[in-house]
């Protein structure tokens, strides 16, 4: 019994700190540190500069190999279910919200999950994590945001989608380690690639507190919403659960044989949120719809911390 108990600690321990840090960024809430233009530089901050030094070093250490792409695939199909399903199982739970199908999809990786799996399995892994991230964050910067402008103004012009994603530090640093990861092997180490690395890796060093303090600033729970926010939070679970059992067990253990870590990164990731980068696509007069959607990302985001939690302790 004791030997359970202990082996559970030395499970949790990892990612004390980062509790700690979702309290400290609560507390400072309550004596509102911040003023909203401080807090949004600081999220740009983390946005511009420290997550896509951080996502650079994950997808510079991707082992892309050609077979591992039906998983990136996969994940994208998976993405592109969960919003069709949307549509039908706020009809049966009664949620009529445009946002209730977009609230079923995607993960909030790069202002979360990224955090969270590095807390409990190291920056050693970032590599495997990346590369099942890959497919969602093509969902994202592609289905997703196009449905949110169309939701927001009415039509997705192509031309301003496109404008987003190559413009978005987050894809530019994905992009460019990938790149990285196919010409490093073939690259001599030089005094000039050694510093901008050991800067990229400073900046990449901010990414986890300063995420971690502006989510536990960002939590707001308003109690006549909790019932709603629930309903779409044990949808969400129990669906995309099912997908992460299914697709570790079938497709990484079975079919690729991959290493185990990349389960755990796999379930780590469907445990996580709705992207946040849906309240940023919100139009400014859907005040309900808005209260909606932050009281839904804010109670899932405690949610997703107490599921990932176990999840990590079960693969150990």
């Amino acid at each position: 019994m004791n030997t359970e108990r202990n082996a559970m600690i030395e499970q949790i321990l990892p990612v004390v700190p980062l509790l700690l840090l979702f309290l400290l960024g609560y507390a400072l809430q309550r004596t509102n540190f911040f003023s909203t233009e401080s807090l949004s530089h600081v999220k740009r901050i983390v946005s511009d500069l420290a997550l896509p030094a951080l996502l650079f070093q994950a997808f510079s250490s991707i082992e892309l190999e050609s077979r591992y792409l039906i998983l990136v695939i996969l994940i994208f199909v998976v993405c592109l279910i969960m919003v069709v399903l949307g549509h039908y199982i706020g009809k049966l739970l009664k949620i009529h919200s445009p946002y209730f199908a977009l609230m079923m999809t995607g993960f909030e990786m790069g202002m979360f999950g990224y955090a969270v799996f590095v807390s409990f399995q190291g920056e050693a892994h970032l590599g495997k994590i990346a590369l099942v991230d890959l497919g969602q964050v093509v969902f994202v910067f592609t289905i997703l945001m196009a449905l949110l402008i169309k939701h927001r103004d009415g039509n997705a012009k192509g031309s301003e989608l496109l404008k987003k994603i190559i413009t978005s530090p987050v894809i530019l640093a994905i992009v460019g380690g990938l790149a990285t990861s196919f010409i490093a092997p073939h690259v001599q180490s030089s005094p000039i690639w050694d510093t901008l690395a050991e800067m990229i890796d400073l900046l990449a060093q901010l990414t986890v507190p300063l995420i971690a303090i502006t989510i536990g600033y960002g939590i707001h729970i308003r109690k006549e919403l909790i019932g709603k926010s629930l309903k779409t939070i044990l949808a969400r679970r129990i669906l995309l659960t099912l997908f992460a059992l299914l697709l570790n067990a079938l497709v990484v253990d079975s079919w690729l044989g991959m290493d185990r870590m990349y389960q755990v990164a796999l379930m780590t990731m469907f445990l996580t949120p709705p992207p946040f980068v849906i309240s940023i696509y919100m139009r400014s007069d859907e005040e309900g719809e808005s209260d909606y959607v932050d009281n839904t990302l804010s109670l899932d985001t405690l949610v997703a911390i107490a599921a990932v939690i176990i999840a990590s302790a079960m693969y150990a």
